[in-house]
């Protein structure tokens, strides 16, 4: 089953890898959506649109990111949270210089996720997980 579905995940990643695509919801644990290490430097939410400042090793081939929210549901608090979890592909890049890049990606899924199970758009706190940690770099987002 493990197996299943990270074959699956492999594949939608491949499909939608992009620097500026839209936050996936998935119920994927997240031992197999972060795929290579990167230093969450900090994020920033303007509108519906979250970039996150990160840090990685590389520099001779192309790097690949993903934001996905799993699980494909809100914890329940007030205001509810959302974890996100970034995929990094870099693609077996094995150069060391240190890359300092900011990615975005649209959080307009995770705000209709919110109105279709709560009827309305209210505040809802972003978790970002830094790679294989439990640590998080959370900020609020006001969708419209």
């Amino acid at each position: 089953m493990k197996n299943k579905i990270f074959r699956i995940l492999w594949g939608i990643m491949f499909l939608i890898s992009c620097g500026s695509c839209a936050v996936i919801i998935v119920d994927i644990p997240p031992e197999l959506i972060q795929l290579d290490p990167f230093d969450l430097e900090g994020i920033e939410i303007v509108e519906d649109t979250i970039t996150l400042n990160v840090t990685y090793s590389g520099g001779c081939k192309d790097h690949y990111f993903s934001l996905f929210m799993s699980p494909a549901a809100f914890l329940e608090s007030y205001p509810v949270q959302a974890n996100l979890y970034l995929w990094h592909n870099s693609n077996g890049d094995a150069c060391e210089a240190l890359i300092n890049e900011d990615i975005s990606f649209n959080l307009r899924p995770v705000a209709e996720l919110y109105k279709s199970t709560y009827g309305q758009f209210d505040e809802i706190i972003i978790n970002v997980f830094e790679y294989k940690s439990n640590n998080k770099i959370s900020a609020s987002y006001f969708p419209e």
